[in-house]
C-alpha cells in the first residue's frame, strides 16, 4: 500500500498497527479482560511460526510500523522479544523496505533493554495508567510484577539510558481523576526532557472501554468526550512535537476531530493474539476491550474526504 497525496493542505497521519503476541498475564489488574482470574477469556500465545504467517500478513497489507503488544506473560522476556525484532528487521532488509518495530510490554531492566534495543527496537510505549499511588496501588494491588509502581515508574530512565531515545507515555483514563493524571504526565515528560532532551515520542490516549468479562460499576472517572477532545489539546500544547496515538478504541468522527499533523493513528485492530489470523475471535467477544472495527478501503477513503493523509512508510 503506497503513500496517498490528496490534497497540499491535508493533515498527515503516521499509519500504526498493533500486533497482540499473548493475553496469558500473571498480573490482576482489576480493569483488564486479560488479569489471571479471569477464567472466562481463552488464552492465547503465539507460536513464532505463527507471529511469522501474521507479520508477514500485515506487511502484505501496506503497514510499515507495528506495535508489539505483550501483557505480563513469563515466557517473553526480552530474548524472546529480540528474537521477533530480529525477524521483523531481516524480513524489511529482504524486502528492501523500512520496517519500524516498538513494544508495549512489562518494564524491563537496563540490561534487557540494551538487548531489544540492540535487536532493532525504534520505540517503546509504556502506560502508566495512573500517577496517582493511591489510585495505582487500588486498581493492581494483588502482589505482582505490576503492582509495583517504582519499578515501573523508573523504566523510563533504564530504557533511554539503554539507547532507545524514542518513549512513549500514557495513562488510562477512567483510572483516576484525570486533570491530575494529565498534570503528572506532563511534568513526567518535562522532567524526562530536561534530563536526556528528550521529549515524549509518543503520548497514549487509552481510554477506558468496557473490558472481556470486567464490571466496574461506579468505580470509574469517566472522561466525556468534549474532555478527550480538551486532554488532546493539553497535550498537543505542552509537547507540540509528540505524536498523540490515537487508537480504535473511539470511534473514527472522534479520532478524526482531534488528531493533528504527524500523529500516530490506528486503522486495523484486534486486541486479542492472532486476530488477523482469525477474526472470528473478535465477533466471538474475545478481544482484550471493546473496539471499533475499521474497514481499511473504507477507512482511508473517510480519511481522504476528512483531508487526511494517511502515511504507512514513515
Amino acid at each position: 500500500m503506497s503513500n496517498i497525496s490528496y490534497k497540499k493542505d491535508s493533515t498527515n497521519l503516521n499509519i500504526i498497527i498493533p500486533q497482540y503476541h499473548s493475553n496469558y498475564c500473571v498480573n490482576d489488574c482489576k480493569y483488564c479482560g486479560f488479569k489471571k482470574s479471569n477464567k472466562l477469556i481463552p488464552r492465547k500465545r503465539l507460536s513464532f511460526e505463527e507471529f511469522k504467517y501474521e507479520f508477514n500478513k500485515i506487511i502484505e497489507w501496506g503497514y510499515r510500523t507495528i506495535e508489539f503488544v505483550f501483557s505480563s506473560d513469563p515466557f517473553f522476556n526480552a530474548f524472546e522479544i529480540a528474537k521477533r525484532i530480529n525477524y521483523a528487521k531481516e524480513s524489511g532488509q529482504k524486502r528492501k523496505i523500512k520496517i519500524r518495530i516498538g513494544i508495549n510490554a512489562e518494564p524491563f531492566e537496563y540490561k534487557d533493554y540494551k538487548l531489544l534495543y540492540s535487536a532493532g527496537l525504534d520505540f517503546f510505549v509504556l502506560w502508566m495508567e495512573t500517577y496517582s499511588k493511591d489510585k495505582y496501588s487500588f486498581w493492581h494491588g494483588v502482589k505482582t510484577p505490576k503492582s509495583d509502581y517504582n519499578f515501573r515508574l523508573s523504566a523510563y530512565n533504564e530504557a533511554i539510558e539503554a539507547g532507545i531515545k524514542n518513549y512513549g507515555l500514557g495513562v488510562l483514563f477512567g483510572l483516576n481523576d484525570w486533570k491530575y493524571d494529565v498534570d503528572s504526565l506532563i511534568q513526567h515528560g518535562k522532567k524526562l526532557e530536561k534530563q536526556y532532551g528528550l521529549p515524549p515520542y509518543i503520548i497514549g490516549l487509552p481510554r477506558f472501554k468496557k473490558a472481556h468479562s470486567v464490571s466496574l460499576n461506579g468505580l470509574l472517572n469517566t472522561v466525556s468526550d468534549d474532555e478527550f477532545k480538551l486532554i488532546c489539546k493539553t497535550y498537543k500544547q505542552s509537547f507540540p512535537t509528540s505524536m498523540l496515538f490515537f487508537n480504535t478504541r473511539e470511534n473514527l468522527k472522534l479520532n478524526i476531530d482531534c488528531c493533528n499533523e504527524n500523529d500516530l493513528f490506528t486503522i486495523d485492530c484486534g486486541t486479542f493474539p492472532g486476530a488477523f489470523i482469525d477474526y472470528n475471535v473478535i465477533k466471538k467477544g474475545y478481544e482484550q476491550f471493546h473496539t471499533y472495527y475499521y474497514d481499511r478501503k473504507k477507512i482511508l477513503k473517510k480519511l481522504e474526504e476528512n483531508d487526511k493523509n494517511p502515511i504507512f512508510e514513515w
